[in-house]
């Protein structure tokens, strides 16, 4: 392989390398915080043995959806005049599709750690805000996140225009090329050319 085709290849490998590390740590605060919510729901009685903790994460969510309609609904002119424009089909994938994770996670796992230390922050609150944050990640997951393709469908946003397609289509052709001779390539490879 020339230095041309490592020049090329470098800044993919790069990319390849920084996503997969995102995915791991991605992956990690998930496990994380969902260690901490089970500690924290079968470790302490006193804040969620009512059921209250329950009823106010389902009104959060659906607050957080109220929410994201009036943000997005209050600025639907800007977002429709500036950029390359939105229609309110798009608006309300906007609205139904965004989904909370990792960032989130990982600060209401900040809140807990520092929990305890002060009057107004209790190891309750902290536990309470991870719950809840935790909570919300998963609701807008499974039912937001589940249901995106029927809105999209529903909407009729699931087609792609001819133009679409054809670019689609010269693309896949492309990659399988490329593939096909990339493999020819491995074939010449001195230690995987046996195989």
């Amino acid at each position: 392989m020339g230095p041309m085709a490592l020049s090329i290849r470098a800044p993919m490998m790069a990319k390849m390398l920084q996503e997969m590390v995102a995915y791991i740590a991605n992956t990690l605060i998930f496990i994380l915080s969902g260690v901490v919510i089970v500690e924290g729901v079968l470790g302490d009685d006193s804040v969620f043995h009512h059921g209250t903790s329950w009823t106010h994460l389902l009104l959060l969510y659906v607050y957080v959806q109220v929410s994201k309609c009036i943000v997005v609904g209050a600025l639907f002119p800007l977002l429709r005049y500036f950029g390359y424009g939105l229609d309110w089909k798009e608006a309300s994938i906007l609205i139904w599709s965004g989904l909370r994770g990792a960032v989130a996670l990982s600060l209401s796992l900040s809140v807990k750690r520092s929990s305890g230390r002060s009057l107004e922050l209790t190891p309750e609150t902290g536990t309470l805000f991870i719950f809840f944050t935790g909570g919300i990640v998963f609701l807008t997951l499974i039912v937001n996140g589940s249901t995106t393709q029927f809105v999209l469908h529903y909407l009729d946003m699931d087609k792609l225009t001819a133009a679409k397609k054809r670019i689609l289509d010269f693309t896949k052709y492309e990659m399988l090329n490329k593939t096909l001779e990339d493999f020819g390539e491995l074939g010449d490879d001195e230690e995987l050319g046996e195989f």
